[in-house]
């Protein structure tokens, strides 16, 4: 009985310290609660570690670049927010000091783009990147706030070599992020 205990013990302080561990790692962020409006969408998604390298075994045979990719990853969140006139105000304040915070922590602004429309609000996208060491990219987060009524906030952890992370993008279908991709071979050509 006691060793159960003891088994017991020991899994609560090594999944605990695991947890702890993604929780603080450098490209880890803490998007707080949102509330969605009423009737309207939200969705959640946490990818743990466990899960990534399952995939990547899953995946190794076919695809060995993206078993690379994703043991290179620790962890994906994502939300997707419903957004309307009751809380449109305070969402757009959570997302403003998600990003102000993310730039106060050394994270670099990779790319900003307000779209503007005729008469209605366009998208307003931030993509910032905490690097880590050797080059790498520690964390991803990308925050839109859609004119359609839809707030997204993607973070990826990790330890990402730079020339991955458009690979990233094209995986997890992040649009904005894959755009990225376009945007440079736009500006190598212009030069």
């Amino acid at each position: 009985m006691k060793l159960t205990h003891i088994r017991s013990l020991v899994a609560a302080i090594v999944f605990g310290t695991a947890a702890s561990a993604h929780a603080a790692h450098a490209g880890a962020v803490d998007f707080g609660a949102f509330a969605p409006a009423a009737g309207k969408q939200y969705v959640e998604v946490n990818l743990k570690p466990a899960l990534i390298k399952f995939a990547a075994k899953i995946v190794a045979v076919d695809e060995p670049e993206a078993a690379e990719l994703l043991r290179s990853i620790h962890g994906v969140r994502v939300h997707v927010v419903g957004v309307e006139d009751s809380n449109r105000e305070s969402t757009t304040a959570q997302i403003t000091q998600i990003r102000a915070d993310l730039a106060a922590a050394g994270w670099e602004n990779m790319a900003t783009v307000r779209e503007a429309t005729d008469g209605a609000d366009g998208d307003d996208v931030a993509v910032f990147v905490k690097t880590g060491p050797e080059d790498s990219i520690a964390g991803v987060v990308v925050t839109v706030m859609s004119g359609k009524g839809e707030a997204v906030l993607v973070n990826i952890v990790g330890n990402i070599k730079a020339e991955q992370i458009v690979t990233v993008a094209e995986k997890l279908d992040i649009k904005p992020l894959r755009e990225l991709k376009l945007k440079q071979a736009k500006a190598d050509k212009a030069v």
